[in-house]
């Protein structure tokens, strides 16, 4: 049979979808004739209808390479790439179709041309998905010089000594650079979780230079882990975090292997379950120290031979029991900037009652936080204060005596005792106070707001506290709604114009009046409307549940 006659029952079975029958008389037409372009392209046609893309393309190929100044093999190549996916493919036959397409069959032209368009635009689209892959999942950093990285990682580490770990758990190329760095290991917190472990990794991959050190392990690992710690670059850590006993401990193994007074190059030493006053004494010897920031905390017995080497503190913080404190720690220390006190106990003092010398003046001392017993304040005056903060004490003398300054910026009182004149008496004297917080106090908060919108306003010295902005005054439960409104109204009323001293009046910021329960209902739109922040929560959830237990 010729192969002409094969070829004809191949297209009769096509015309009617036998397909696979079709495909049979065309392979062997094939075989008898293999340099017709026609026999191959209706074979691509068949293996097209039959999902088979890749041998429809291979006979595609043959159509070209035997008519290449036919536009079918094109034709057919395109619309196959396009089922591929590959629309640059497919756009390069189109072209070429079109190009060698002859004025007779001008009617193929707008099928094809639809099928440009609609590679174009999957190509562009393709590639738009592919640039957002690579946005994602490129790893862009790796781009960056290791010195770049370094420093990143830095400010990191710096604000969280954590992120070290998490940092190098990352990939493994972050992973070589951090272990490589031994700036970022300089934090080691030893805990009872593997300390002995721990510190020996944190030494090699810091090179021995730790710079600050915690120090929370169980007692029976304590031997252990300071033998470890023996290698140490000593005079480089710069903050120890430890307990009053682990402390001595620790002094004690540094002086056997001849490296006393260690820790008088500390810029910071936290004390917690501090040991008796002498022990802790014998500890705190040598030559002076440069300490910056001392914290102690647990049962405090205070004396003044420390300060005799201490004298260049910027922080002072005591939190605990107190059963003597030494003033000598101000005279000692004038260029302290922060002082925080909680004091849970009265405790006594070296102060002679009946010394009436004048107060030791702190110039540097900006901070002052307290809770707690705190007479011995009136030791020390406090002439550029900016922060003052007391909590649960009896201190109405005390705080005219400290805070009563126009340095004073933020002045926070909770849950005190305290007389209805002291807050006017010191509001007269605070003409800079931005921030003003009075929690958890009964009978003043009404007569202060009285105070700080007067009925005239003195021309010579103008409004008090004309810098207020941020009120808080959460749990005073027997402020009214009068007082609060006379308050934001004349304030906001100031606001707009010059008075006294021909300065304005800041406006108000924000009012928290959570806990208020006199506090109207009704007038809570009028005080959204005045103030930007406006806080009324008349009780938390946690209120309700505590009033049904307790019943009508």
């Amino acid at each position: 049979m010729s192969w002409k006659a094969t070829f004809d029952k191949g297209v009769a079975c096509f015309k009617r979808d036998a397909l696979e029958e079709a495909l049979t008389h065309i392979d062997q037409a094939v075989e008898l004739q293999n340099s017709n372009f026609i026999v191959y392209d209706s074979r691509a046609a068949v293996h097209e209808r039959l999902g088979n893309i890749k041998a429809a393309l291979r006979d595609s190929k043959h159509v070209i390479d035997l008519a290449p100044e036919r536009w079918q093999g094109y034709a057919r190549s395109a619309r196959l790439f396009d089922l591929l996916g590959k629309h640059g493919s497919a756009i390069k036959m189109v072209d070429h179709a079109l190009s060698i397409l002859r004025p007779e069959d001008a009617q193929r032209r707008t099928p094809l041309v639809v099928l440009r368009e609609k590679a174009v635009t999957a190509e562009a689209a393709a590639e738009k998905q592919r640039l957002s892959q690579v946005v994602q999942t490129s790893y862009l950093l790796g781009k960056l010089p290791v010195e770049t990285l370094v420093g990143i990682f830095t400010v990191l580490i710096d604000e969280d000594h954590t992120w070290a770990v998490s940092l190098s758990h990352v990939c493994g190329h972050w992973r070589r650079i951090l272990i490589n760095t031994p700036s970022a290991w300089q934090t080691l917190v030893l805990s009872t979780k593997h300390p002995l472990r721990k510190a020996k990794l944190w030494q090699e991959r810091a090179k021995n230079r730790i710079a600050r050190i915690s120090v929370t392990v169980s007692e029976l690992d304590r031997a252990s882990v300071f033998a470890q710690l023996q290698d140490l670059s000593w005079n480089n850590l710069s903050s120890l975090r430890i307990s009053g006993n682990a402390f001595s401990e620790l002094c004690h193994m540094l002086t056997d292997i001849s490296l006393p007074h260690t820790f008088s190059n500390l810029d910071e030493l936290i004390l917690f379950d501090c040991i008796p006053a002498a022990q802790l004494t014998c500890c705190l010897s040598g030559p002076n120290w440069k300490l910056g920031i001392l914290r102690l905390s647990g049962t405090i017995d205070m004396m003044d031979e420390w300060w005799q080497r201490i004298q260049q503190l910027r922080e002072l913080h005591i939190d605990g029991f107190v059963t003597r404190f030494s003033t000598s720690v101000f005279t000692a220390n004038p260029s302290l900037e922060r002082l925080v006190l909680g004091c849970v106990a009265r405790v006594r003092d070296n102060l002679d009652p009946d010394n009436d010398s004048s107060p030791t003046s702190l110039d540097n001392l900006k901070t002052i936080e307290c809770r707690g017993f705190i007479s011995f304040l009136r030791v020390i005056s406090a002439p550029s204060i900016t922060h003052f903060s007391i909590h649960s004490t009896l201190a109405d003398d005390t705080l005219l005596n400290i805070a009563s300054r126009p340095s004073l910026v933020e002045l926070h009182i909770t849950n005190c005792a305290l007389d209805p004149l002291t807050l006017p008496i010191l509001l007269s004297s605070t003409p800079n106070l931005q921030t003003l917080q009075i929690n958890c106090i009964q009978a003043v908060v009404n007569e202060m707001f009285q105070f700080l919108t007067p009925k005239a306003v003195d021309p010579l010295n103008g409004l008090p506290c004309r810098a207020l902005k941020n009120v808080d005054v959460s749990q005073c439960s027997d402020l009214t709604t009068s007082s609060a409104y006379a308050f934001v109204k004349t304030r906001a009323q100031y606001a707009s114009e010059s008075i006294g001293s021909g300065e304005k009046c800041a406006v108000i910021v924000s009012l928290k009046v959570d806990g208020c329960p006199n506090i109207e209902p009704d007038m809570l739109p009028w005080f959204r409307s005045k103030v930007a922040r406006f806080s009324c929560v008349y009780g938390t959830r946690k209120d309700f549940m505590k009033s049904r237990r307790r019943g009508p």
